[in-house]
């Protein structure tokens, strides 16, 4: 490890009364952390250093997707990562209880509207739509994960419709039906709609009821050819994402009718997403699926949607203080460089916008580093655009780990909200052929007894 000494035997005292001064408005600066270790009569030197030892390497996530932000539906094929196809699964309520048809009903059409509030790719790709009637009941209180399935009926009541996604159109005029919202519109089928309306009247009354007869769909894209997109829905949005039954009377044919059915945050829906990394690139292959670890020193990955995250060691912190006699070594700041490869800035896989970034147990859970309660404003995991890197504050956490406080079993980066975003990101390893590399930057300073 290579180090440049910055600073000489400058009194503690001193140098703490011109830091309180300089950061009297901050709520902690990086420049003090570790400093009220020790105490004001010893004298200390500050050094820099980024060529600390980082070993990464990417593998395979799962995550939670029960009731999140946003349902997934779509396809893509990305020529980094494979195949992935997003769909979900969601029960639907009645939205007025005791609902009656009439005696003398005719169905017109039933229809699946969905909100658009987002995307990820090329949305000019043609998509093929499947909508499944679920056969097995969800539950509120089951987890589900993106790789969870639940058993359904073999008729396909969307009839593999296709349809291009349009999430920048924000006017929709169907019939008699004014729709200010960008939304996917797929038409079901005759005996579904059908089948609702013959359910009598005391099923519509309570919404348990109602999911005893109408269990819900599982809704999913096939694959798609080069490149494709996935859109996120917003499930529980009851002003744009219905179940729309279109009906009349057949006495008064020219009086038509509608009746809507929506899902809320009482409903349960997840997200399911199947990934083949079959079809992606040689390296990520090697590295994610076969396990060829050493390549992560050039590139390492992250997915969302139960992709990819990275995993990220610093082997030697517990060895830093091996040397020191009679003195100790406090880091003032440590940062964790993460840049982008060259595809960050590609118009179709755009860089995430918000990473995080936590510890590992012994047993390979995860828990919050300490510099994470210092608020984003300083533990950072925001991808900024100019310089095309992601930076994290871990002054706390390594302290401890050099201090023998804190086990060193590596750090997860990973996408904010994988569990409802469709997103990815190449990243330069700590030995990629590039100026820009993945590395941990330390101003530490070396304390006298």
């Amino acid at each position: 490890m290579k180090t440049h000494h910055s600073t000489a035997r400058i009194p503690l005292a001193l140098m703490i009364g011109l830091l309180v001064l300089a950061f009297a408005s901050c709520r902690k600066s990086p420049d003090t952390i570790g400093n009220n270790l020790i105490s004001d009569d010893n004298y200390f030197e500050v050094y820099k250093t980024d060529t600390a030892e980082v070993i990464c390497y990417s593998y395979l996530d799962t995550v939670s997707t029960g009731n999140v932000l946003n349902g997934l539906l779509g396809s893509m094929n990305d020529p980094v990562f494979g195949h992935s196809e997003a769909g979900f699964y969601t029960q639907f309520r009645p939205s007025v209880a005791g609902q009656s048809y009439g005696s003398n009903p005719v169905l017109d059409s039933l229809v699946l509207q969905l909100s658009l509030t987002n995307y990820y790719g090329d949305t000019t790709v043609m998509q093929t739509v499947h909508a499944f009637e679920l056969s097995d009941t969800l539950s509120v209180l089951s987890t589900y994960y993106n790789t969870s399935e639940v058993a359904t009926y073999n008729v396909d009541h969307a009839n593999g419709y296709q349809f291009r996604p349009r999430p920048n159109t924000k006017m929709h005029i169907y019939g008699t039906d004014t729709v200010r919202q960008a939304v996917i519109r797929i038409p079901l089928s005759q005996e579904l709609g059908n089948y609702l309306m013959s359910l009598d009247t005391t099923v519509y009354s309570r919404p348990d009821l109602f999911k005893q007869h109408f269990k819900g769909l599982h809704v999913f894209c096939d694959p798609v050819s080069y490149p494709g997109s996935i859109i996120s829905i917003d499930v529980t949005n009851n002003t744009y994402t219905l179940l729309q039954l279109y009906y009349h009377n057949a006495a008064t044919p020219e009086k038509p009718m509608r009746y809507d059915f929506h899902t809320t945050s009482k409903d349960a829906y997840f997200n399911s997403v199947e990934h083949d990394y079959s079809s992606g690139s040689q390296d990520f292959v090697s590295q994610v699926l076969e396990g060829q670890t050493d390549l992560g020193k050039q590139l390492v990955y992250l997915q969302s949607m139960g992709g990819v995250k990275t995993k990220i060691l610093f082997p030697n912190l517990e060895h830093w203080t091996d040397s020191l006699e009679n003195c100790h070594l406090v880091i003032n700041e440590a940062k964790l460089i993460v840049p982008a490869s060259a595809s960050a800035t590609d118009s179709v896989y755009k860089a995430p916008t918000n990473f995080f970034l936590l510890g590992f147990n012994a047993d390979s859970s995860t828990y919050l580093l300490p510099d994470y309660y210092e608020g984003s404003g300083y533990f950072g995991g925001t991808y900024n655009p100019k310089n095309q890197t992601v930076i994290f504050r871990i002054s706390e956490y390594m302290q401890r780990v050099i201090m023998g406080k804190k086990d060193n079993y590596g750090l997860s980066l990973g996408i904010n909200g994988a569990a409802y975003n469709a997103n990815r990101m190449v990243i330069n390893g700590p030995e990629a052929t590039t100026t820009e590399k993945l590395r941990l930057e330390v101003i530490y300073s070396i304390v006298n007894d």
